[in-house]
């Protein structure tokens, strides 16, 4: 009896021991010289076995043995029945490595430490930093974003009065004076959201009832304890169709802010007044179409929002390059004294082929100015996320 007992025993050990030998490494390597305070990982990795029911999946701290929690999902894209797609933060110094550890545990009822929060209507998201909403004027489940409250300034909040202050990416038929854009779609397309751990995902895509030439696809993130929210879009001509204007990366907004920055191709910074005849100059001298980052500031109340543009890519279906004319980012000064940017891809009557793209991907940051450096903390950012972190999945 002794005997069997310790062979059960022995048994369990090795099967316990398995787990954890079985289960890769996730290395995460700081290669700019840059500290992150929070960064998350999104990666995919084969655990060599399905997860049971009654499992969890979580990371070890290598620095403290403390348990990171994980968001955890089969991975839908994979042919491997054991592969799954894994979110977790991570803190990480200035040219650090850490080699993180996985296990598996007894699932257990576990609260993350989160604060990103869902609407019931499904018509607001936000975190510590900021609630965006959705507009609804012309879809009830919610289109581009309509305004955003800023929460470390007073709930301030940036909109554009009588539009939804997101309006990217859009376009106009030669024949028509109307813009369309992804809250445009017919009532039939997608959207779909998603309520993860550490994220909240909203994604849209369709054709519109007046230019159905053109599929749009659009998908919102928004982190945890993150001041920004990615967003990429992309549209592709399904049939030929004459435009007089194709645009993305768009906001509009109300007189809210008093200068704009942005970086020329040489990499160096300009800044000017968004109310002064200095910014005329951009009549003439246009924002370069992939400058790495713009942002409209308020110096007086200490708030800025940019974009920090992370992909742009205008190829077509065949790897080719997609007609455009002229391609700059504007700055607009508008009616009540608004102003808004966007990215001019083509502003003439031009026709567009079967397979013609055009896709980007930004990060839309709020931020704190001051007098002195108003841009260090957009330029922090962009730097951060213009050279993410190094992940390496390695098998023990």
């Amino acid at each position: 009896m002794r005997k069997l007992v310790g062979y059960i025993f022995l048994v369990l050990f090795l099967v316990s021991c398995s787990k954890l030998e079985n289960l890769p490494t996730i290395v995460v390597s700081e290669t700019e010289g840059l500290n992150r305070p929070l960064a998350y990982i999104n990666t995919k990795l084969s655990l060599g076995r399905e997860l049971l029911a009654n499992e969890m999946l979580v990371a070890i701290d290598p620095k403290d043995g403390s348990t990171i929690l994980m968001d955890v999902k089969r991975s839908v894209e994979s042919k491997n029945p054991f592969e799954y797609a894994v979110i977790f933060p991570v803190q990480m110094e200035a040219n650090q490595t850490k080699k993180i550890k996985l296990q598996i545990n007894k699932k257990e009822s576990t609260s993350f430490p989160v604060d990103t929060v869902l609407s019931e209507d499904n018509l607001e998201v936000e975190n510590s930093y900021y609630k965006a909403t959705f507009s609804s004027e012309d879809d009830q489940r919610g289109g581009q974003i309509n305004g955003i409250y800023l929460k470390n300034f007073k709930n301030q909040v940036l909109k554009r009065s009588h539009i939804a202050m997101h309006w990217a990416p859009n376009f106009s038929k030669s024949s028509s004076e109307l813009y369309f854009n992804l809250e445009d779609l017919q009532t039939d397309s997608k959207h779909h959201i998603e309520i993860e751990k550490y994220r909240v995902v909203k994604e849209r895509s369709g054709i519109t009832d007046s230019v159905p030439e053109i599929l749009i696809e659009g998908r919102y993130e928004f982190y945890d304890k993150l001041p920004y929210f990615l967003f990429e879009s992309s549209m592709t001509v399904q049939r030929e169709v004459e435009l007089n204007l194709l645009r993305n990366d768009e906001m509009t907004m109300d007189s809210l802010f008093t200068h704009l920055a942005y970086t020329k191709e040489d990499g160096t910074i300009t800044h000017l007044n968004l109310y002064s005849d200095e910014l005329d100059v951009l009549e003439e001298n246009h924002v370069s179409d992939d400058a790495e980052w713009l942002a409209f500031y308020n110096l007086d109340k200490g708030y800025g929002f940019g974009s920090i543009r992370l992909e742009y890519n205008n190829t077509n279906v065949n790897g080719e390059p997609s007609p455009t004319h002229n391609p700059y980012t504007k700055i607009t000064k508008s009616s009540n004294n608004g102003r808004y940017w966007n990215r001019v891809l083509s502003d003439t009557i031009q026709r567009f082929p079967v397979g013609s793209r055009y896709y980007e991907k930004n990060a839309y940051l709020i931020f704190s100015v001051n007098e002195e450096n108003p841009d260090k903390e957009i330029r922090e950012f962009a730097q951060r996320l213009k050279h993410p972190l190094l992940v390496d999945v390695v098998k023990d």
